[in-house]
């Protein structure tokens, strides 16, 4: 039998981790995010490299926003806004690229998730609960048969929690544990509504497995 921390524990530990991420790296705690860098790393390299070419070159980066203000705007709002605002210095493009470097790189992202990995996998072989399975629960087994069908579900079910964090913002430690932290209203909501889905989907298999 598994035997779990008392809750303040596992609080008091988590907070703690969140605490320590912000100072080693800078930025909120989040899985998903953190897995998001990790697979569009390339993506995300390329787009660097090309902001900041963009903003290394003042002019073109001038002659970019002129054109889509014109754009969006008409002529007007571009003499008005070329009477009212001087060219960027050189120093003003210095400290956009400053920014632009102060992005965490991805390999920072990726020692935090195989970080995740290996605690728990040390946690496991402490306490001799450390076992290579390839059956998932009896639970699942019930509800959704033992050959491929239970794999084609947790696939889905996969895919379903990558495209909802997306869509939100965040995961359970994005909003649950930093979000709410720093009370922000739109984690209290996403938190509230995963925890409501997760509780209304316990109790729906509790029904399916009688």
């Amino acid at each position: 039998m598994i035997e779990y921390w008392p809750w303040w524990l596992g609080a008091l530990g988590l907070g703690g981790v969140g605490i320590i991420y912000l100072l080693l790296i800078g930025r909120l705690l989040g899985v998903s995010g953190s897995w998001a860098k990790v697979v569009a790393w390339k993506e995300n390299r390329e787009t660097l490299k090309a902001n900041r070419a963009l903003v290394e070159d003042t002019a073109a980066m001038e002659n970019a926003f002129m054109a889509e203000t014109l754009a969006e705007f008409g002529e007007d709002a571009v003499k008005e806004l070329q009477g009212s605002y001087p060219e960027a210095d050189q120093q003003e493009a210095t400290v956009a690229v400053e920014d632009l470097e102060a992005t965490t790189p991805w390999t920072a992202h990726l020692t935090f998730l195989l970080s995740i990995f290996a605690g728990a996998f040390v946690v496991a072989w402490y306490n001799g609960q450390f076992e290579l399975r390839l059956d998932l629960s009896d639970v699942h087994s019930r509800i959704f048969g033992d050959t491929w069908e239970v794999w084609l579900a947790m696939l889905f079910g996969g895919m379903m929690v990558g495209f909802g964090t997306q869509m939100a913002g965040g995961c359970t430690s994005g909003h649950g544990l930093s979000g709410c932290a720093r009370l922000i209203p739109a984690s209290f909501l996403a938190t509230l509504v995963f925890m409501l889905s997760a509780i209304f989907l316990s109790m729906l298999m509790e029904v399916m497995i009688r």
